[in-house]
């Protein structure tokens, strides 16, 4: 089982975006495929039209949630909304409040991939997913601003896997950085231009190949609650997700075990 974490600490860079156009890429291609909507907002979930009453939330205090398929090999676990937001208070005074998510999903089986959509904030929930995950995807919208969130969320990453609770062989923790994701890009511009250059100058190939581009098809799916594969499957958006998808399974085969 591959779990993957999609974070970056600033808002409206296309984590839900990815989240849910990445998992239905590989539903696709004949993965299953489980989606864990980790923000409060509920954007994944309202992606799917997804209002479920037990989720993350109740998961997290009481062992229990509903699952969701949400389309062939594509299933997900929505957040909670509000009662996630309420859920740091009641973590926040328990001895395992960092790994909760990892204990409770020790028992998660029948998926070949756990996708996690996290919100853009340091709180109790994204630091239960990165404990969890073993690999995390940074996108960013290309802008200055963005590429300070990228910066800030690799260090984060770092001192998770430096103090990851234990779950690697060496007592540190697992979690990999799979890749930076530029997204928003627009060719015609130059702050787009200048700031992937500064990302490729800067982080080299931790940089994906694959830049999510502007298209407007993407934002119009969503009124339909549809993915990109769904809505214009002909569109630069789904080539490029398809892209990303081929490009992610890559990078994993490169590592080793996983594919």
């Amino acid at each position: 089982m591959i779990k993957l974490a999609i974070l970056t600490s600033k808002g409206g860079t296309g984590k839900t975006t990815t989240a849910i156009n990445l998992g239905h890429g590989l539903a696709l291609s004949g993965r299953k495929v489980l989606i864990v909507d980790c923000d409060p907002q509920g954007s994944a979930s309202a992606a799917f039209g997804v209002d479920g009453h037990k989720g993350l939330a109740d998961l997290l205090i009481e062992g229990r949630v509903d699952i969701y398929q949400v389309r062939p090999r594509l299933y997900l676990i929505p957040s909670g909304k509000k009662r996630l937001a309420e859920l740091e208070i009641n973590l926040a005074a328990r001895e395992d409040r960092f790994v909760r998510l990892k204990n409770t999903f020790s028992r998660l089986s029948g998926c070949d991939w756990v996708i996690l959509d996290c919100s853009p904030s340091i709180n109790i929930v994204n630091l239960n997913a990165l404990a969890f995950a073993d690999f995390l995807i940074i996108p960013s919208s290309l802008d200055y601003f963005s590429l300070e969130g990228v910066k800030s969320t690799i260090e984060l990453s770092h001192e998770i896997r430096a103090n990851g609770n234990g779950s690697g062989a060496d007592g540190r923790g697992k979690l990999e950085i799979l890749g930076v994701l530029p997204t928003f890009y627009d060719r015609r511009t130059n702050v787009s231009r200048m700031a992937l250059d500064s990302l490729r100058n800067t982080y080299g190939n931790l940089v994906f190949q694959t830049e999510i581009r502007t298209n407007t098809e993407i934002k119009k799916s969503q009124w339909f609650r549809k993915t990109i594969f769904e809505f214009a499957p002909y569109s630069h958006g789904a080539y490029d997700y398809f892209k990303l998808s081929k490009e992610v399974l890559e990078r994993l085969t490169g590592l080793g075990d996983y594919e």
